[in-house]
């Protein structure tokens, strides 16, 4: 497989691993705060997927970016 297109290539990967990420601390995040507290409640533990979302969000904005700032 030759890679054409090397930023691109690297901005999914990086997109790849957030993702990753984002479903390995959610369940984490959501025992720890669980444990802490005492009881089973909802929090901020919750708002884990959002921040992942978001930053995948702005991972692809800033890749289109510089992709149109190459372009002109």
């Amino acid at each position: 497989m030759k890679i054409v297109n090397k930023r691109k290539f690297i901005t999914r990967i990086i997109e790849l691993v957030v993702l990753i990420a984002t479903l390995v601390l959610t369940p984490i995040s959501i025992n720890y705060a669980n444990a802490v507290r005492g009881y089973s409640s909802m929090g901020g533990e919750y708002l884990v997927p959002v921040l992942g979302a978001l930053v995948l969000l702005v991972i692809e904005t800033v890749y289109e970016e510089v992709e149109n700032g190459q372009a002109r």
